[in-house]
């Protein structure tokens, strides 16, 4: 069943997405970096944004520091552009799910070879 909270994860992933892309300036944020998916609690009062950033592992880091520290300025944002009564309390999450399965992919080739 679709109901309001997928429309408000759907709306908040779109506009977090443009905001990094286009206004934030951090120097840390990696151009590689893309928001794969939102999580709101059913009251709207926090949100987990789920982050892919390609690099290595120091560059994730970088990237993770520079997304928690320009928080506050992505609420505000999206605080004026987007018609919500209230905006949740972002949370930024590395989502790994690539990496690791990558690292699967490796081990069922490894195990393959090894038949």
């Amino acid at each position: 069943m679709y109901d309001r909270i997928d429309s408000v994860n759907s709306l908040l992933k779109r506009e977090i997405s443009r905001i990094i892309t286009s206004d934030v300036k951090d120097p840390r944020l990696s151009s590689m970096t893309s928001v794969v998916s939102v999580e709101t609690s059913r009251n709207l009062q926090n949100s987990t944004v789920y982050v892919t950033i390609m690099g290595e592992r120091e560059e994730k880091q970088k990237t993770l520091k520079g997304l928690r520290s320009a928080g506050g300025f992505i609420q505000r944002t999206l605080r004026k552009n987007l018609d919500l009564r209230t905006i949740p309390n972002i949370r930024f999450m590395v989502d790994d799910s690539l990496d690791r399965a990558k690292q699967i992919s490796d081990l069922l080739d490894e195990a393959e070879k090894n038949l």
